[in-house]
């Protein structure tokens, strides 16, 4: 844990020196420093609290922290393009905040491209001026709290809540955490196997007081869905290359408690619309699948309004993300994980 001041200092504002504002729903990030997530994973975490201990002792600084009152939605799928390519759609839902796309390239580990919420980080709209410079510090927690992402090699991770009992393995194993679960999969995975071997490694302790379950797919066209009902994991696989999967808030596992569950709607609104294009439709049409799968409704006990804060079509073969968000159609951005910062309007 002991590190050198004065490289921490000098890594931090090159990050820092990265982050621009693409729209007023969108900033980036390329991340220069280094967040020790060897260390982190060889420590185990058991949830919230400790990820932010472990981030603050590691960054020596106070001013990094995670908003504990995040609660999402979302959907997921899996197909492929006309073109064969092999695409990975995702809308990402909670109350209005900006998101970071943040770029990383650890010394041991793969390079990945990641989104993150930024209310989630105590940055967002809720700040009077989220530009700010002492603001930016607080996106430095960005890598310890994915959302989504993709990593060189072209596999792909969301996480999905689901309003069910929290998961708290305790087999012996060491604990992870569910952002920390999806920096290593993005970090240390090539493909789906991998990654569930990995997820199987640990003790899973979903991140709040409700359960999440897990969207896995990579560029050979492998999909799967990881859940955990009752503190078992359990994988439910794609059946060949040629279909796909889908995924919103309830289990799909039996036996799984769905008396809270939502989003059956938007499940079966994606899987007719995949099978009425026999598994294969463009990055565009993906967009648009996920638009009208998004969410706009007054949350029923917290005071804010639930809408799709971002929703990305990653592509696999490509390692590119386009994205909308801030319920925003009307402009979509392209990124790269071979051009790290590199923002394109396609319109």
């Amino acid at each position: 844990m002991k590190r050198n001041k004065a490289e921490i200092e000098k890594a931090r504002k090159e990050t820092l020196a990265t982050f621009q504002k693409v729209d007023d729903n969108i900033r980036t990030m390329v991340y220069k420093a280094s967040y020790g997530l060897d260390e982190l994973l060889d420590k185990g975490v058991k949830g919230l609290w400790g990820a932010i201990r472990y981030a603050q002792k590691y960054m020596h600084t106070k001013q990094v922290f995670l908003n504990p009152f995040v609660r999402g939605g979302c959907s997921s799928f899996n197909t492929r393009t006309p073109d064969n390519a092999v695409i990975f759609g995702r809308n990402f839902d909670y109350k209005d905040s900006l998101c970071v796309v943040t770029w990383t390239a650890p010394e041991k580990g793969y390079r990945s491209m990641s989104v993150t919420l930024g209310s989630f980080m105590v940055y967002g709209k809720k700040w009077q001026n989220p530009d700010r410079k002492k603001n930016h510090i607080r996106a430095m927690i960005a890598p310890y709290c994915p959302m989504d992402g993709v990593n060189e090699k072209g596999l792909a991770v969301a996480v999905l809540e689901i309003k069910a009992k929290a998961t708290k393995q305790k087999t012996g194993k060491k604990p992870i955490t569910t952002p920390v679960a999806i920096r290593a999969i993005l970090d240390k995975c090539q493909n789906v196997e991998e990654a569930l071997t990995l997820l199987k490694s640990y003790d899973m302790r979903d991140l709040l007081c409700v359960n999440y379950h897990y969207h896995i797919a990579d560029a050979d066209g492998n999909s799967a869905i990881v859940e955990y009902v009752n503190n078992k994991m359990y994988i439910i696989r794609q059946k060949n290359k040629d279909e796909n999967q889908q995924l919103t808030n309830f289990f799909l596992t039996q036996g799984g408690d769905n008396r809270k569950e939502m989003g059956r709607d938007r499940y079966h609104r994606i899987k007719d619309k995949l099978k009425e294009c026999d598994y294969h439709i463009t990055e565009e049409a993906a967009m648009d699948l996920l638009q009208n799968c998004t969410l706009h409704y007054h949350h029923k006990y917290l005071p804010h309004m639930v809408i799709t804060v971002w929703s990305s079509v990653y592509n696999l073969t490509d390692r590119t993300m386009q994205m909308c968000a801030g319920m925003n159609y009307k402009d979509k951005y392209q990124f790269s994980l071979d051009e790290p910062g590199v923002v394109k309007k396609i319109r």
